[in-house]
């Protein structure tokens, strides 16, 4: 996971951390109520993001086959199936033989199953914004999240976030937190009523070209891990407070071989208000809105006036056809504001939407026939704008999968939620072709690599002509014996941009690279130790090579039977600019993240502690500190930063 997550970072910079809380979220439901493998679903499997297209196709051909799966032990009969592939799902899946195991009524779980209660406060010192700024709000952060879910079948509870500098029960917040949130999700009740949700929740149609609000991992050391999939709709009760709807939305079972999704969402947004001045007497005309703001913060006068400045409507459907081997859906999405978006004029603004309604629609699909497994979608908004995605992965032989997606992203093509697997963020600008390869020797060595070679028809930001790029990637895995793996990996990202020499105005090459060395092994059953040394390089065109480097040494303690775990980590880094920094996945507090990027000059460490003080409370602490000696840019910070954070989790 963490190497996934540390790819997603790396390759969209417009993300936050709240992106995926959703999924590691999920995984821990998982893990307190396994995923019955033998009563799975096709949806089920992906939503896991642990196994590929193929993999899971593969599994349940093998069981539609064979019948129902007798134990874990033949998890490694299954095609394309190693002991890593195994070893990652078994703590999220169970093989449950008999009689079917819910027979509790649903509406039972309304107040029996599980409930958890997260209270977390934080504090980070210095705080993430300047004196000068003006917040509201004291530096603390605060976080408190309810539960409950039954048998996999019924979810429901809330959320409330506020961050450091955010007023708590004062000023512009006398309601107590700044951020609410709810959800109520239904699945798996009837053959009629599949999925019903209410309140917040996420949205994933076809391969994300029209709808993707859900995590949604790109390029990676998994390389053959390239097709979307899950369910369509899946509950919210994530802090983030940007990419989910608020509504309804529920899938009806038409009959054995069609369903239909439907949705509808109403909420206010964060947005950029301004006014329209007319031209001829320079008086008021109307009021538009710029941007849409991400980033969930209200401390400051003008981060407040910004706070659900619009309202969004959307409403959606998806009817899908399904058969043994296959599936096609037809989607359609509309969306309307009260006031009209106008991005500030700009040349590579020149195909993005404008105005206040926008209607798209798309057809996705996918079809096994034996090794084979090929999918895609293509959508088109109603200014005409076409974009289209397939792909194919194939089993060369039961060791080597081959994966090849092609995009044709046209450059004014226009969607809001679109986020398709692809280079840049977006659904539009971009033609591209990915080839990726999964090799396996034995149980001891894995080979992936990837090539990703790609156009932009259009102007980008802060690239003022068509552009090209190409990526590279390689990774040699070995796992000598169990508790044991190490792993060097090697990146090449080849992009055009603007050159800021100005004796050479124009496009130039950007040639970025990246070399690690990372080792995961166990010392005892209680302590496994994990160490990296990564090297970063930046060039452009013949110019000065830049460089950095970062390496880190990490013991996790899980002792059996003990009530107290945790881990400690070192770093330290020295990368020459932004264009060398590096990610590092951290293990955080449950339903926490932390992948900072490292640049500049300093060291950082972090102490995780969990105390599980009886079967019902757990306490857990995380300490860290980053001391910057150097940064890249003249208005970044030296000196140490340090955030404390505080966590009690209760289930009953």
């Amino acid at each position: 996971a963490g190497e996934l997550l540390e790819n997603f970072f790396r390759d969209n910079e417009q993300a936050a951390e709240t992106d995926v809380q959703e999924w590691l979220e999920n995984l821990e439901i998982w893990r307190q109520n396994p995923l019955d493998l033998n009563r799975a679903t096709r949806e089920d499997l992906a939503a896991l993001h642990l196994l590929n297209e193929l993999q899971i196709e593969n599994f349940l051909a093998y069981r539609t086959r064979f019948g129902a799966l007798l134990n874990e032990y033949e998890f490694q009969a299954v095609p394309g199936w190693q002991l890593d592939d195994i070893r990652r799902i078994l703590p999220f899946t169970r093989v449950v033989t008999g009689i079917d195991t819910r027979s509790a009524p649903l509406h039972r779980g309304l107040w029996e199953g599980q409930n958890e209660i997260i209270v977390r406060w934080g504090l980070p010192d210095p705080p993430a914004y300047d004196a000068a700024d003006s917040v509201e709000g004291q530096p603390n952060a605060w976080a408190l999240r309810f539960r409950h879910s039954f048998d996999n079948r019924l979810r429901f509870g809330f959320t409330a976030e506020n961050d450091p500098g955010e007023a708590f029960f004062s000023k512009s917040n006398r309601q107590g937190f700044d951020f609410y949130s709810a959800h109520f999700f239904l699945q798996n009740a009837h053959p009629r009523f599949k999925t019903v949700a209410i309140g917040d929740y996420s949205v994933r149609l076809g391969q994300g070209l029209l709808l993707q609000t859900g995590f949604a991992p790109g390029k990676s050391a998994e390389t053959a891990s390239v097709a979307r999939g899950g369910r369509k709709l899946a509950p919210y009760a994530s802090f983030g407070e940007a990419y989910f709807f608020r509504g309804a939305a529920a899938t009806f079972g038409l009959g054995k071989n069609w369903e239909l999704t439907t949705l509808v969402s109403l909420r206010r947004r964060d947005a950029n208000i301004a006014a329209v001045i007319d031209t001829t007497d320079q008086e008021f005309s109307d009021l538009i809105f710029t941007s849409v703001q991400t980033s969930g913060l209200h401390r400051t006068a003008a981060e407040i006036e910004d706070e659900k400045a619009i309202q969004e409507w959307a409403s959606g459907f998806s009817l899908t056809h399904s058969w043994e081997n296959g599936q096609i859906s037809l989607n359609g999405l509309h969306l309307e504001y009260e006031k009209p978006w106008q991005p500030a004029p700009a040349p590579y603004r020149q195909f993005v939407f404008a105005g206040k309604n926008l209607t798209g629609f798309s057809a996705d699909y996918f079809w096994r026939r034996r090794n084979w497994y090929l999918f895609g979608e293509t959508a088109r908004s109603d200014n005409g704008g076409i974009s289209s995605l397939n792909g194919v992965l194939f089993s060369v032989d039961r060791r080597v999968n081959l994966a090849v997606v092609y995009r044709t992203l046209g450059r004014d093509y226009q969607s809001v939620y679109g986020a398709p697997f692809a280079e840049t963020s977006g659904a539009a600008n971009e033609n591209g072709c990915y080839t990726g390869a999964d090799i396996r020797f034995g149980r001891k060595w894995q080979i992936n690599m990837y090539a990703d070679i790609w156009r932009h028809p259009w102007l980008r930001f802060g690239v003022d002509a068509p552009s090209k790029g190409s990526e590279y990637l390689g990774r040699v895995l070995w796992t000598p014996r169990r508790g044991v793996s190490l792993y060097a990996l090697w990146q090449l990202e080849i992009k055009e941009r603007n050159s800021n020499i100005a004796e050479y105005p124009g496009l130039v090459e950007n040639r970025r690279g990246r070399f690690r060395l990372h080792a995961a092994y166990k010392l005892s059953a209680a302590l496994e130790m994990r160490s990296r040394v990564e090297w970063s390089s930046f060039q452009q065109d013949d110019f000065a090579k830049s460089g950095g480097f970062l390496a880190y040494q990490e013991a996790v303690f899980r002792a059996l039977g003990f009530p107290v775990s945790g881990s400690l980590r070192y770093v330290i880094f020295d990368t020459e600019d932004s264009d060398t920094r590096l990610y590092a996945f951290e293990n955080d507090l449950f339903s926490a993240l932390s992948i900072p990027a490292f640049s500049g000059r300093g060291s950082r460490y972090f102490i995780n502690l969990a105390w599980r003080v009886n079967k019902w409370l757990q306490i857990e602490g995380r300490f860290d500190q980053t001391a910057q000696r150097r940064t890249v840019t003249d208005s970044g910070r030296v000196g140490k930063r340090s955030f404390w954070k505080l966590q009690a989790r209760c289930r009953f």
